[in-house]
């Protein structure tokens, strides 16, 4: 077939590929668009890029810069005793830099390199220890059984802050804050799988909460939850029994904790989830606001298998809200009131609503954040269980359409199609969200919006929100060929995220890179994968399409095409020039999706004997 007969042909395939539009009206929600830059992130690749480490992030101005910096605490995957040295990223104008052994190796113990010395680190918070205006550190260590009081137990790094000159001196771990603690007499070594701060006692200083792992302890002594209050000073003891019940402190695999106020009566609370083995249930224990720091009710109020929690406002109507990832569906509930007893009332709990498919069963860490900047928190719920191997599953990201203040809006996550595209926000694939540890959502760059930093069981990934980034949405890939998409004809599936199957066996790739901005036209588009010496023709459509034609996909329709391509060399080939005259009389017009495809003869494909075949497609939003 030669361009004149696709030519031809293209209107007839096009209308047919329309007919089922009006039934995808429900997709293609482009709330909030990301685009992936991993130039922002600099330093070891083994400890940023490439890092294949659990991943547990913090964020917070530590030098008072004006710039957000992030603290990343690393151990072996899963349930593990392997230890692994920490990483602390600072940002220096929107780039995160690998200042670790600039600024996080000192330390008050012989032989301790501070973040360079080996830990088994499970969770992380930044706060204010001894209120002096910086930043510290605070780990929860776990799993470090026979190992010294400095490595077992959770580790605090103070901030050093500014010398007379104005410049900061960084962190340095100081062993003697955090009191030895015992069991049966003996000294112990704690299992802590999570930690917060928080004023628990009304003197104006953070105290600390641990929620304990004690699941088939090995010293035969159960720890089980920790609270420690702090002296004014940044020094911390344990006084968790005169405080708390033994109900209230016991935990089978704790892998969350908050301290906040729940019930709104002036005294912070202290939520945990508790998981795995009995006891398992989300509980909070109410502070006694006419004896503070002493807390006399317990309220178990949500089953199921929950395996993290967040709080956070997701109805505007100043209450805590909680978000629950459960080994079956992830839930989140509201706060409605407090009953007669001064505990919360909290809603059913709710899942999620999808436009295509659904929960795919056990999470981890989860985030309450505005994404989108409409003053509505979304949710993201990431998908590597912290327990139990396994990077099959994907990180969900929610889209909280708001609503009435006090409403309860039913959070959803958007999708381009049904059969691929973007997934969660537009940017993002399904492949982009596979594997993730940990998300950190701050403003990175400083340009007013969240941005985002993924830690995924095989590196980093940098995505930064393009809701106020010049040059507008990047290029975002969909309708493959390769299972995820609409079936191939004869079931001749590509490789991941290519089209549908070639002659040389794998399926051709299109990718673009570029800022798309009708004034610096700067977008390039990639063909990789294409058997050589053959023509071609890149496709530009107004409509997006994922209907199987020849031995393939068409997935771009209702344009025009850029005639006589030939990939002759390595099989890839590159396009620019879009907003000039290469595709005749057919402009880009700011705000309006385009879509592009690559159409290719491959006479020797045996599939269907139509003799051509097509990439997966390529959307593109220009903006002026």
């Amino acid at each position: 077939m030669n361009s004149k007969h696709l030519h031809a042909l293209w209107p007839t395939l096009v209308a047919a590929a329309l007919l089922p539009a009006s039934a995808s009206a429900q997709f293609n929600n482009e709330w909030v668009s990301f685009h992936k830059d991993n130039s922002k992130l600099s330093g070891p690749s083994s400890l940023g890029l490439t890092d294949n480490e659990e991943k547990d992030y913090a964020w917070g101005d530590v030098d008072q810069d004006g710039w957000t910096d992030l603290i990343c605490v690393r151990k072996t995957p899963f349930t593990s005793t392997g230890h692994r040295v920490n990483v602390l990223f600072m940002n220096e104008g929107g780039v995160l830099v690998n200042r670790t052994s600039l600024y996080a190796t000192a330390s008050d113990v012989p032989g301790d390199n501070g973040f360079d010395t080996p830990t088994n680190d499970r969770d992380v918070v930044l706060f204010d220890a001894d209120n002096d205006g910086w930043l510290d550190i605070i780990t929860a260590t776990t799993l470090s059984i026979g190992t010294p009081k400095e490595v077992s137990h959770p580790r605090i790094y103070m901030n050093l802050g500014n010398d007379t000159g104005g410049n900061w001196l960084g962190f340095r771990y100081e062993a003697g804050r955090i009191p030895q603690l015992m069991a049966a007499g003996s000294p112990a070594s704690p299992k802590f799988c999570s930690v917060d701060a928080g004023d628990v006692t009304g003197d104006g200083f953070a105290d600390l909460y641990f929620g304990d792992y004690d699941s088939g302890s090995s010293t035969g002594s159960d720890l089980n939850d920790r609270l420690f209050i702090n002296d004014g000073t940044g020094h911390f003891t344990d006084e968790s029994a005169l405080r708390m019940t033994t109900q209230m402190l016991s935990s089978a695999f704790g892998n969350s904790v908050a301290i906040r106020d729940f019930n709104q009566d002036g005294a912070n609370d202290i939520l945990k989830d508790t998981s795995l083995n009995a006891p398992t249930y989300v509980a909070i224990s109410y502070n006694d606001p006419s004896n503070e720091g002493y807390f006399n009710i317990f309220h178990n109020f949500h089953g199921n298998a929950p395996y993290h929690t967040s709080t956070g406002d997701l109805n505007n109507d100043g209450r805590e809200d909680v978000v629950i990832s459960d080994d079956g569906s992830d839930r989140y509930r509201y706060n409605t009131g407090i009953d007669a007893f001064g505990r919360v009332v909290w809603s059913s709990d709710k899942t999620f609503s999808f436009v295509t498919g659904g929960d795919d069963g056990f999470a981890s860490n989860n985030l309450i954040v505005d994404l989108d900047g409409d003053g509505w928190k979304d949710i993201l719920i990431c998908d590597v269980d912290v327990d139990i191997g396994g990077c099959e599953r994907r990180t969900h990201i929610y889209h909280n359409p708001g609503g009435a203040v006090g409403s309860q809006p039913t959070l959803k996550e958007e999708a381009q199609q049904s059969n691929g595209g973007w997934r969660g926000v537009k940017g993002m694939s399904a492949a982009d969200l596979r594997g993730t540890h940990d998300v950190a959502v701050f403003d990175l760059d400083n340009d007013g919006d969240m941005d985002m930093i993924f830690g995924l069981c095989d590196g980093t990934d940098v995505w930064l929100n393009d809701l106020n980034t010049p040059g507008g949405d990047p290029t975002t890939p969909y309708c493959f060929g390769d299972g995820t998409g609409a079936a191939c004809p004869c079931g001749a599936n590509g490789a991941a995220g290519a089209g549908c199957m070639s002659t040389i066996g794998t399926g051709v790739t299109l990718s673009g890179s570029g800022l798309t901005s009708l004034a610096n036209d700067t977008l390039q588009l990639s063909v990789s994968g294409a058997p050589l010496n053959k023509p071609g023709l890149l496709l530009r459509g107004n409509n997006q399409v994922a209907n199987p034609v020849g031995d393939g996909i068409i997935c771009a329709a209702g344009g025009s095409m850029r005639s006589h391509v030939q990939v002759t060399s390595g099989g890839v080939s590159t396009f620019s020039d879009f907003n000039g005259s290469a595709f005749g009389t057919v402009a880009n017009a700011g705000g309006v999706p385009t879509y592009f495809q690559f159409w290719y003869r491959d006479p020797a494909n045996t599939c269907s004997g139509a003799g051509f075949n097509f990439s997966n497609g390529v959307g593109v939003t220009y903006t002026p």
